[in-house]
């Protein structure tokens, strides 16, 4: 890394100096090369981005547009170190990921308020602290930045990995407006349409709105012969609405405020898998062949709507099955449906219940802005309102085993926050200080998840073929987050500075616990082997099927790993955690318009409270702490009179505690052979019966993060605009280990996963070329211009752990190529058409699971040696193409 850093910096130097080009200095001693500066507001004030010691990606609405930029999600294919995804249940849901700081995956069934993100989102100064509802369309963008490396001073705790920042326009003393609508295949339509009005002279409105529908480009083609029923919902669909309003009063240059009002809606036809195929295993599982481990091949059995699944096989023994069963009922067998599948495309599932969400999000803040001469004060308070409730079912299945049915129905935050700005010393000397608070409190926030396993053959009031309810609906969190910041930077001489800065953050959790366990069918003697179990005889209906006796229980246990009776099932659990955080950077300018720099950071992500966990005693994970270090380059120059901006950065982050959710056998109540207590070796040896397993928060102690960014804008001929950027990522586990809290032990072969790389792309590289000219249309008359954007993003295939999978699991390398036609102003009539093609090449890409695999089904087997199973995974979209007109006003 250190020889690439000072090869390219002597590269740039000899470039800079005049050997191939020739420099144009500006007046203000910044260069001059005919690239657009980009104004940023990372450290808090407006700058020049190649003037701030921080890897920055930044865009405008122009710039998201010709790079098909529509959602949050869409950033990592135009930003380098940035992997964005939804989780692998939730559409709604996004897993933001920088520099290989990952969010914890969210589809694990705790609390969104469990775990706190890696990459912090603004939206124009708001803080969105839940992952939730990320999914809405970017429209009437003032800017977008991308902050890379922890950004613990100035934007605060859970940022360790970086920080987005998104803001929307504000309203102008100017009239004007805009209309735009858009269609394309798979049923895509939207409208978009802004509006900026002087109320008078002092006084502006602003406002946005946007409609976008989309069918859904995963074909369902699910039916069930034993009831006759359908399912042609198409997968990963939405429709959306959104709402931008805003409120400026600026009385004088001195003072201004400004209210906000976004508010948006959304509802998603959900996620899904296709099937690519099957491995079948080797061995034998149970006294059967591997084969039998896929649901459906060996055994029959109902599932939880009622459906009937007879088995794929006719003849099964323990060392193979033949035969293909010709009943309809083995229609959805797994093995039958993974053959329709490749017959119906990549495209194509069949699932039986959609994944669907529905959510309402709302944010209010108001800003004050006023200038003290040389000090300038900022004032933001926020408040922030949502609901959202959804389902999760069966990856992908053509039957229905596993349900998760959350719901958030009344989340909050409030936020305060006062920034002062000032110079000094005949400006020699910035600073910024301020404080922050932020609140969130999300009650009854939970959800009910029904397991039921295909084994059982048919729900029925015996052990081991009984349906599990797991009720959530009670559990509550509440966070609380104080802090005071201060940064400063002073030119030690005209071509160089000092930053220093830190931060001090103080936050309290708070969490009620009242996780219930409803199982039936039941009866007497089923509710008597349950500890702490009462016996309810009131039937339960559920999807339409009615069934007698209930058994209820409390899922939490007591420090001794025993079931709490039912008028105890309620735990208050509360947590503190505190940390000073600092940055320190020395940029220096070789000569105008290059800047070298160095960077030293620390981040923190603030501890949690796992609501999935059941034991109290292992239930809080502790804060995570990194420290960055980061070399760059940031140079405009020109070669033969060709401008150029070349952007390089490299860096190495120390991350520690990390924040991990693991699976353990809780041995408290379990005795090896002659009731001697459960050891590991007992354990191992298969001899404590009694054991279950327990989701468990740890924190694992170390890993190491390298990496390389570059980002590179040429501009050879007038019109013409070639980009080339990309990262280099290598993160990995240096120690994995973790003691097991007081009555658990390790899992067979244990977890230790020190040395595994983070399951994640190495490489990630986009590349833009965009021409611009000007023509006639048909009739002769003028058109301002017309351009073409092609975009390609390549990223290399995932470094995940493989141990235990099949080599098939392995997630590959791919690459998009989007292209754009634009005519902007077509017979000066302020009208615009674009013609788009997403993925023009119908390049078949897969998103893995979040450990980096292909999943399998069924999902007990994912990860377990010799294992057979489905392989599935969620596919990325297909080819998309499409028309916009817009109209300027």
């Amino acid at each position: 890394m250190r020889r690439l850093l000072l090869g390219t910096t002597a590269v740039l130097c000899g470039i800079s100096t005049g050997v191939w080009g020739q420099q144009t200095p500006s007046s203000s001693g910044t260069q001059i090369t005919g690239i657009e500066t980009v104004i940023v507001t990372a450290r808090k004030r407006a700058e020049d981005a190649q003037q701030v010691p921080i890897a920055i990606t930044a865009l405008d609405q122009a710039s998201l547009e010709k790079l098909s930029v529509q959602t949050v999600e869409d950033l990592k294919y135009v930003a380098p170190s940035v992997y964005i995804a939804p989780t692998t249940f939730r559409q709604d849901t996004l897993n933001v990921t920088i520099r290989g700081q990952r969010d914890f995956d969210s589809s694990s069934g705790q609390s969104v308020m469990s775990f706190d993100t890696a990459a912090a989102i603004y939206v124009d100064g708001v803080y969105m602290a839940r992952p939730v509802g990320l999914t809405g369309s970017l429209f009437d963008v003032d800017r977008i930045e991308v902050l890379k490396g922890p950004q613990g001073t100035l934007v605060g705790r859970n940022s360790t990995g970086g920080a987005v920042l998104y803001e929307t326009r504000e309203p102008t003393d100017t009239y004007g407006g805009n209309v735009q609508i858009s269609g394309g295949d798979h049923d895509r339509a939207s409208f978009e349409g802004a509006i900026n009005i002087p109320l008078s002279d002092t006084l502006f409105f602003r406002g946005a709105v946007q409609v976008t529908d989309y069918k859904g480009y995963l074909v369902n083609y699910f039916y069930d012969p034993s009831s006759g029923v359908h399912n042609n919902q198409p997968a990963m669909g939405a429709n959306k609405i959104a709402g931008n309003f805003s409120l400026k009063w600026q009385p004088d240059d001195s003072f201004n405020i400004v209210l906000r009002a976004n508010l948006a809606a959304e509802h998603d036809t959900g996620s899904s898998y296709h099937d690519l195929g099957y491995f079948p295993g080797s061995g034998t599982r149970n006294g059967k062949t591997a084969i039998c481990n896929i649901p459906g091949s060996c055994n029959g059995f109902t599932d939880l709507l009622g459906h009937v699944i007879a088995p794929y096989y006719t003849t099964v023994t323990p060392t193979g099955a033949s035969g293909i069963n010709p009943d309809p009922l083995a229609y959805n067998s797994l093995l039958q449906s993974v053959a329709r599948e490749q017959n119906y495309g990549f495209w194509s599932v069949e699932q039986a219940i959609n994944n669907q969400d529905v959510g309402h999000y709302q944010t209010v803040s108001a800003v004050v802005n006023k200038d003290f001469g040389d000090v300038s004060v900022k004032w933001l308070s926020a408040y922030r309102w949502w609901d959202n409730q959804g389902t999760s079912i069966s990856r992908g299945l053509p039957y229905n085993t596993t349900e998760y049915e959350y719901m958030d129905p009344d989340y909050k935050s409030y936020q305060s926050e006062l920034t002062v700005n000032g110079t000094t010393l005949e400006g020699a000397l910035k600073w910024t200080t301020g404080a922050f608070f932020f609140q969130e409190d999300s009650p009854r926030d939970g959800g009910l998840f029904y397991l039921y396993l295909p084994s059982a053959v048919t729900p029925q009031p015996l052990p081991n073929k009984q349906i599990t309810e797991q009720d959530g609906r009670t559990n509550s969190q509440m966070n609380t987050s104080y802090a005071v910041y201060a940064q400063a930077t002073y030119a030690i001489r005209p071509d160089t500075r000092l930053t220093v800065g830190g931060r001090y953050t103080y936050d309290q959790r708070h969490a009620f616990l009242g996780l219930l366990d409803d199982i039936f069918p039941a009866s007497a003697a089923t509710s008597a082997a349950v500890n702490n179990g009462v016996y309810d005889p009131t039937p339960i209906t559920f999807h339409g099927i009615t069934y007698n006796g209930q058994t209820h229980a409390c899922a939490l246990t007591d420090t001794h790993g025993k079931l709490l009776p039912l008028s105890q099932c309620n735990v208050n659990v509360d947590a503190g955690f505190h940390k000073p955080t600092y940055t320190v950077a020395l940029d220096h300018d070789l000569w105008d318009g290059t800047l070298v720099y160095a960077t030293t950071r620390s981040g923190y992500r603030s501890g949690a409270i796992n609501s999935a966990a059941v034991q109290p005693a292992a239930i809080i994970a502790q804060p995570e702490n990194v420290t960055d270090y980061e070399l760059g380059i940031k140079s405009d120059f020109t070669v033969a009179g060709i401008p150029v901006r070349a952007n390089l950065d490299g860096y190495f982050s120390d991350y520690h505690d990390i924040q991990v959710l693991v699976t353990l056998p809780n041995v408290t109540l379990a005795t090896g052979p002659g009731g001697v207590p459960c050891t590991q070796a007992l354990y191992n040896a298969g001899s404590c019966p009694a054991a279950t397993n327990d989701n468990v928060t740890l924190n694992a102690k170390t890993a190491h993060i390298h990496g390389v960014e570059w980002d590179l804008t040429v501009l050879p001929l007038p019109g013409l605009s070639l980009n080339a950027s990309g990262s280099f990522l290598d993160a990995r586990y240096t120690d994995f280990t973790y003691v097991p809290p007081p009555g658990y032990l390790l899992p067979t072969g244990g977890t230790n996963l020190s040395g595994s790389p983070f399951p994640l792309p190495v490489w990630q590289t986009n590349e833009t070329a965009s021409y611009s000219t000007g023509l006639k249309d048909l009739a002769g008359l003028p058109i301002d211009d017309l351009s073409f954007t092609a975009h390609y993003y390549w990223q290399g295939r995932y470094l995940a752990n493989m141990t235990g999978f099949d080599p098939s699991q392995r997630a590959g390398a791919y690459g998009f190529l989007n292209l754009r036609i634009d005519l902007l102003n077509v017979a000066q009539k302020r009208v615009d058409i674009a013609l788009t093609m997403n993925n023009a090449l119908n390049t078949k890409a897969c998103l893995p699971e979040y450990t980096g695999q292909l999943s399998s089904a069924p999902q007990g087997s994912f990860g377990i040696l010799n294992a057979s199973g489905l392989l599935q995974c969620v596919p990325l979209p297909p080819r998309m193409s499409g028309v916009t007109l817009s109209y300027k006003f």
